[in-house]
């Protein structure tokens, strides 16, 4: 029987871990919750990013955090090139035959690692200067009504501060 996972945020500003509010999180790259949440719904977190960002080129832009996952992993070298082809979980490897193993192996490195960086997107809103003072102005009727909300207090005297003619 599968068990639903419901991932949860570690700020416990929110519920629940998802694109809208994971995308604009200041802890994103340092979040287990999203790790977790970022290997099944890598898709749909990147098309959101992406679709906010070009809906609101003038608003919104976007910032690269590398994010380092900590496991053993191993990372296969091509020999002749010098290229990194993939980078698989060691445990995934243990898991195959001895041909599979030597196949994998032929003319190729192989190199254990201890983490794996992943870039996520964050969205940043742009930053714009104020260049004049910001000035509100209210309707006459609005004006009415806050005179009307705002009484003058008309002084008392208290009976402690009176004095007592004799």
């Amino acid at each position: 029987m599968n068990k639903s996972i419901l991932y949860t945020c570690e700020l416990k500003h929110h519920r629940q871990v998802a694109p809208p509010l994971c995308s604009i999180c200041y802890r994103v790259a340092k979040c287990r919750s999203f790790r977790k949440w970022f290997e099944i719904y890598r898709d749909e977190y990147l098309d959101f990013v992406s679709n906010i960002c070009n809906k609101f080129p003038e608003k919104y832009n976007l910032e690269v955090i590398l994010m380092a996952e900590k496991q053993t992993f191993v990372q296969i070298v091509d020999v002749t090139t010098g290229k990194i082809e993939k980078i698989v979980n060691l445990k995934e490897i243990e898991a195959l035959s001895p041909e599979e193993k030597l196949e994998l192996a032929r003319n190729k490195n192989l190199f254990i690692v201890t983490h794996r960086i992943i870039p996520i997107v964050k969205v940043n809103m742009k930053k714009t200067a104020i260049e004049e003072p910001w000035q509100f102005n209210l309707t006459t009727e609005e004006n009415q009504q806050e005179k009307e909300k705002v009484k003058p207090v008309s002084e008392f005297s208290s009976k402690a501060k009176t004095s007592k003619k004799k």
